[in-house]
Formats: C-alpha cells, sequence, structure tokens
C-alpha cells in the first residue's frame, strides 16, 4: 500500500492550496495526493516549531523529511541568517516544496536534495529537525536517528517530534543512547518534542 514514504507516487495528481497558523501567523502551501498531511499542516510538526528556539547566530539546518515544506518555511522567516537543506525521498513533496519557497517569497538560502534519509549525505549540519515516517517503519525512523547523529557538528542539536503512541519511548530511548543526553521541550496531545546535543565525549 503507498504512503508518503514513497520516492514516485502513483497517486493521481490533485493539487490544491490550503493554509493554516503557526504562532498565530497564516502561511499558504500547495498540497497534493501521496503527500505527507496534504489537508492541514501537520500538529506534530506545528507543536515543534512553536516550540523551537535555538542560540546559533548561524546555521546549516536540515529539514530532514521536509514534505512540502512546512518546516523551512516557517523557520526561515524567523531565521533568516540559516541555510537551509530540504531532504524528502517523495518528488513529488519537494516540488511542492520548491513552489511553497517561492510561494511564501522565502529569501534564505535553500537547497533541494531528493533523497533516503541521510544516505550519502556528507554535509555536516548544526540542527537538524524531523518529523519522522512512523508509516515508514521502525528501521527508517531509527535510521534517521542514527544517522543524524553523524552528520551533526559538535555542539549540533537533533528536534524530533513523535508521538507517545506511535514509538516515541523507544525512540527516546535510542537518542539517548546515541547522544547520551535527551531533554523533553514540550508535549502536547501525546506529541513530545524532543531535543538532543551533540557533545564531545
Amino acid at each position: 500500500m503507498e504512503h508518503y514514504y514513497t520516492n514516485k507516487p502513483n497517486s493521481n495528481s490533485n493539487e490544491r492550496k490550503i493554509s493554516g497558523y503557526i504562532n498565530d501567523k497564516k502561511y499558504y502551501f500547495y498540497t497534493d495526493n501521496g503527500v505527507f498531511s496534504k489537508g492541514n499542516i501537520d500538529f506534530g510538526t506545528k507543536t515543534m516549531l512553536e516550540n523551537f528556539s535555538s542560540t546559533k547566530e548561524e546555521a546549516e539546518v536540515c529539514d530532514l523529511g521536509c514534505g512540502y515544506g512546512v518546516v523551512t518555511i516557517f523557520l526561515s522567516t524567523i531565521y533568516k541568517n540559516y541555510n537551509y537543506t530540504m531532504i524528502d525521498i517523495n518528488s513529488r513533496s519537494l516540488l511542492l516544496a520548491q513552489k511553497n519557497i517561492q510561494l511564501n517569497n522565502i529569501e534564505s538560502t535553500v537547497k533541494f536534495l531528493e533523497n533516503n534519509a541521510l544516505d550519502n549525505v556528507e554535509k555536516n549540519f548544526d540542527i537538524i529537525l524531523t518529523n519522522p515516517p512512523i508509516r515508514a517503519g521502525k528501521e527508517i525512523v531509527h535510521k534517521m536517528i542514527k544517522q543524524s547523529y553523524n552528520r551533526l557538528n559538535y555542539n549540533g542539536e537533533l528536534w524530533v517530534v513523535i508521538q507517545k503512541k506511535q514509538g516515541m519511548a523507544s525512540c527516546k530511548k535510542l537518542i539517548q543512547d546515541i547522544f547520551s543526553n535527551v531533554e523533553v521541550v514540550a508535549k502536547n496531545k501525546g506529541y513530545y518534542i524532543l531535543k538532543s546535543i551533540k557533545k564531545l565525549t
């Protein structure tokens, strides 16, 4: 059964424009069949963004599993000096993300990469944010966590949103085991916002 963690969605295209609020600011997005949360801004993603903060003046940011672009578009309106790399396996999502960058008049430096998680990515990042694809299975989710550690600079930050009923406990344990630290930044309606820092050991 096809889901959004698919390279080339087979579902018929039915592109539309949606709108939604994050921190009381309205954003517009093109969405389509075969992409994640096509009807509205995902609540977990919105919760992560509304609780995100960083003291970094400049940063290379990885929007891992970027979908149609909510994370990068929101953050780039606040952290305008950051550079963003949007990564997704779903080619339809990436095309939408490119359109949405233009739709929302984003001026930050943004790169797009069609890729399976962080496979063969050699670039390092200061911040990685992800709402991992639960439907793809635990193996994929855990791979993304492990790869994130390897692609973070020291003092780099990993931000993850995950529901309690969809494997939060095992995900949190894995992050703790890899990073030796994990903070629950926020909880809202069963969604947990987890943050870890890659520290010198």
